[in-house]
């Protein structure tokens, strides 16, 4: 047995030291890594920094031409030789009032192309059809061209006649030296720019890099069509490389910085032999700890931790640890015995609170002190209806649409509320709602409850919207009955009326008053016929198919007076010829219509724009019904209530409304298996659709 503990040791000690040393060659790997990655980032931040040198460099080049190009394009002198084609004015123009060494190197075209300032150069010529196509797009350019082994930065820049449609003039041209020479690099490393033409020899490449390996860089760069690159060819040398293109993507010069490796090499052999050593020393203090680990702690705690592997498998099998072991890992398996005990009569009780509050119909939530939801039975998830990855830690203020500082007021009392509307999934829910504050230690958490009500308050709403319609219809029948007595008291007079003035104008033909009074009187009639016909029809309350379009024309001659006379408003309609009837009741139909065109002309009335379109067509056999106002529109935090019965935008405006109109004509519509619907923009108008089965037939 003693045998077999000592081999069994021997093991884990081997074991351990050959993971100690793989872990050492590990971080060698990672420090070489590192160090290599930090010395190449270095070299990589100077090569970039000539490079970047020279890209500023040239951006100033070319800045100071187009400044150049750009005051000579708003030179009137200039603009005006151009159009008369008069290259001596242009000439002595440039010499009295421009530099002359830019002048020098100035060249001017017309349209046609043909040279109007500057010795024509065939260098120009090759980019002249390019350069015009370019300044044909109104764009103005620069790049990097050779001829004869030399290099020129090239800025161009269209002059247009300042009309309507812009025409093109000419093109102003500069070419300068592009020489490594003149420009204005801080760098210690040697450089070269040189023509892509010019053959490279070993005098063209600086430092101590080989020409072929610059020609296979320069070959493998053009052909990806890269602009700059950075090589380290070996532990000695490196290269940065630009190279430059013309307008027809053709290289045309090429940048080449030298770069010397040898302190790098030097920092990187140091660190290497630093870490080297400094792992080699750890290597041995941890070989050394971990025999001694290994015998008094590792062991024991492995044969603990066996055995807290398998109550963690099985944690309603609780079997206590045997003590073997004295002092610290004594008291160990102690203390862990004890928490065992404790921690499985503690999980009872909380499985059975978990399956006492996951039966409840009742949402249970916990917040946190920010109001996020961090706790919740899968009531209240039904309830929210959202997914519950996505409820976890949102704020329950956005979620139901209540204001923050309501909220705020939790700290103070608890917030209570019997039937909060809530648009879970943009769907309308009452819900009953309780939440109070919690002192949990040194922080404040927030327990609360949610029931849904809805079906509840749908039934008491269903109640009041019935006993609202069967006033209505009370009040309607009654209304009814008074109009066809006025109507019949006001028709004996007026027919006496037109009888006698009729008689008059026998007697006095060429009376004009009494055309007007016949003409009144006819309107007068007509009027109150149409009345006794909708009053009649209205009392007709069972469904026959009805045509909407005349339906909506006879609605529109009550509103005339409203409509033109009141509020001056344009009226347009777009009704479909051979429209399909409805099937409906004429009563409900003409409440409908009429309700929205109140409201319309309600909401027209502040607006300049005082415009009403009515548009009816068929569509899938439905009847479409539309009718836009370009009143002062619905915000649309309020959409979702104008339907609800007793809310009104009115309040407070007109002094008038009582929340009931749109709320009747839903109920309507949708009694004929119909569909209202409403897009509106504040400020701009609202359209609502009234949507109708075609009669069946």
């Amino acid at each position: 047995m003693k045998n077999r503990k000592a081999e069994l040791e021997k093991r884990i000690f081997v074991l351990f030291f050959i993971i100690t040393f793989i872990l050492v060659l590990i971080l060698i790997l990672i420090e070489w890594q590192l160090a290599r990655f930090g010395i190449n980032q270095y070299e990589d931040m100077d090569i970039r920094l000539t490079l970047s040198e020279l890209k500023i460099t040239r951006a100033e080049m070319n800045m100071e031409q187009q400044n150049f190009l750009q005051r000579l394009e708003i030179d009137k002198i200039i603009i005006e030789a151009l159009q008369k084609g008069n290259k001596n004015l242009i000439k002595d123009h440039l010499t009295q009032n421009y530099q002359t060494d830019k002048i020098n190197k100035l060249i001017i075209c017309n349209k046609q192309r043909k040279y109007i300032f500057g010795e024509q150069w065939e260098f120009i010529d090759k980019y002249l059809s390019q350069i015009y196509r370019d300044i044909s797009k109104e764009h103005s350019g620069g790049f990097i061209g050779n001829y004869g082994n030399r290099l020129f930065q090239i800025t161009y820049d269209p002059i247009f006649i300042s009309t309507e449609k812009k025409e093109l003039l000419g093109v102003l041209i500069i070419a300068e030296n592009f020489d490594v020479n003149n420009l204005n690099l801080s760098t210690d490393s040697e450089v070269n720019l040189i023509s892509y033409d010019k053959t490279l020899s070993e005098n063209t490449i600086p430092g101590n890099l080989t020409v072929s390996d610059i020609n296979n860089m320069i070959e493998s760069m053009t052909e990806k069509k890269m602009e700059q690159a950075i090589k380290k060819f070996n532990i000695y040398n490196a290269a940065g490389i630009k190279i430059f293109y013309d307008l027809t993507n053709k290289p045309t010069g090429v940048f080449i910085i030298s770069y010397k490796r040898y302190v790098n090499q030097f920092v990187q052999q140091s660190i290497l032999i630093f870490v080297l050593i400094l792992l080699a020393v750890t290597l041995i203090m941890i070989s050394l700890l971990g025999n001694w680990f290994s015998k008094t702690i590792l062991i024991p705690v492995r044969n603990i931790s066996n055995n807290m592997q398998d109550i963690a498998k099985n944690p309603s099998k609780l079997e206590p640890i045997e003590k073997r072991y004295s002092g610290v890992l004594g008291d160990m398996v102690t203390s862990f015995n004890t928490m065992n005990i404790a921690l499985s009569k503690h999980g009872q009780t909380l499985r059975e609170y978990k399956e006492l509050t996951d039966n409840l119909d009742t949402g249970i939530f916990w917040l946190n002190h920010k109001f996020e939801v961090i706790l919740y039975n899968p009531s209240f998830i039904k309830i929210m209806e959202m997914n519950e990855n996505h409820l976890i830690h949102q704020n329950l203020s956005r979620l139901i649409g209540l204001d923050k500082k309501q909220f705020a007021k939790l700290y103070k009392a608890p917030l209570t509320f019997s039937n909060l509307k809530i648009y879970p999934n943009k769907k309308l829910k009452y819900v009953a709602l309780n939440i109070s504050a919690v002192k949990h230690d040194a922080s404040i958490k927030f327990f609360g409850s949610i029931i849904d009500v809805s079906k509840e308050i749908m039934e008491t709403e269903a109640r009041k919207s019935l006993e609202l319609e069967l006033i209505k219809s009370n009040k309607l029948a009654d209304i009814g009955k008074r109009i066809e007595g006025i109507v019949h008291n006001i028709n004996s007079p007026l027919n006496a009326v037109l009888g006698y003035a009729q008689l008059m104008k026998k007697d006095m033909k060429d009376n004009t008053d009494l055309d007007r009074i016949i003409e009144a009187g006819k309107n007068i009639a007509q009027t109150v016929k149409g009345l006794l016909t909708k009053v009649k029809q209205s009392n007709i309350s069972i469904d026959r198919p009805i045509d909407i379009n005349e339906m909506i024309s006879q609605e529109l001659e009550f509103c005339k007076h409203n409509l033109f006379f009141k509020h001056y408003v344009k009226l347009t309609t777009d009704f479909q010829k051979d429209i399909p009837n409805v099937t409906a009741s004429y009563g409900d139909l003409s409440l409908c219509v009429a309700n929205i065109i109140n409201n319309a002309i309600q909401a027209i009335k502040d607006s300049i724009q005082k415009e009403l379109t009515i548009r009816t067509y068929e569509k899938n056999k439905m009847v479409y019904t539309e009718i836009t106002d370009t009143g002062e529109g619905i915000p649309d935090y309020n959409l979702n209530k104008i339907f609800e019965t007793y809310f009104s935008t009115k309040v407070g405006k007109s002094g008038t409304g009582f929340g009931l109109g749109l709320a009747i004509t839903k109920s309507i519509i949708e009694k004929y298996n119909g569909e209202i619907k409403v897009n509106s923009k504040p400020d701009f108008g609202s359209t609502f659709t009234l949507i109708l089965p075609q009669t069946k037939g």
